[in-house]
């Protein structure tokens, strides 16, 4: 074999470590700016998760809250003024509003951060808090009848039962 071929291969078996190495680093160059937006991309969309899903555990606590503040004070106490049973209704009033408000947005949420099980269990929260807001209208239709009284005892325990299946088992 001639000299200059000899000096090519020795030259060539060299320098291909260093060849390798370089080719490693720049494909590790290049897959490390993949993998940090994968990771940021996970990160923010558990940083999103946590924010939803406060945003609906408190206003789900919130109403639940408010209907045994209903039933306990405003329709069952002799010691709550005008003023305080006013008071109750509008929070009432209002809490509705914001979940029913949100309603579609909070199913939108648990459809894309939760899954099936979780978009079950709200849609059987928003269908026992209807529940209870017909057994609120019947109440104040017909005045503190003993019956309805009943109804909306069962109707809070459904709903709070419903509640607390969606916030901390399927979620």
């Amino acid at each position: 074999m001639s000299e200059w071929l000899k000096h090519l291969l020795n030259s060539f078996t060299d320098q291909a470590g260093t060849w390798f190495v370089g080719a490693v680093l720049a494909l590790l160059g290049l897959l490390s700016a993949r993998i940090t937006e994968k990771i940021k991309f996970a990160l923010n969309r558990a940083d999103i998760r946590i924010k939803y899903y406060e945003e609906m555990a408190t206003n789900m606590s919130h109403i639940v809250f408010i209907i045994d503040r209903l039933a306990r004070v405003y329709y069952r106490s002799n010691w709550a003024s005008d003023e305080d049973k006013s008071a109750i209704a509008n929070e009432y009033n209002e809490t509705m509003n914001s979940i029913f408000q949100k309603e579609y947005v909070y199913l939108s949420w648990l459809k894309r951060y939760w899954g099936q099980q979780a978009l079950v269990a709200f849609t059987e929260c928003m269908k026992k808090l209807r529940c209870v807001d017909l057994v609120l209208i019947q109440l104040n239709d017909a005045g503190n009848e003993k019956h309805l009284d009943a109804r909306l005892t069962t109707a809070h325990r459904e709903l709070t039962q419903a509640v607390d299946s969606l916030l901390t088992a399927t979620i």
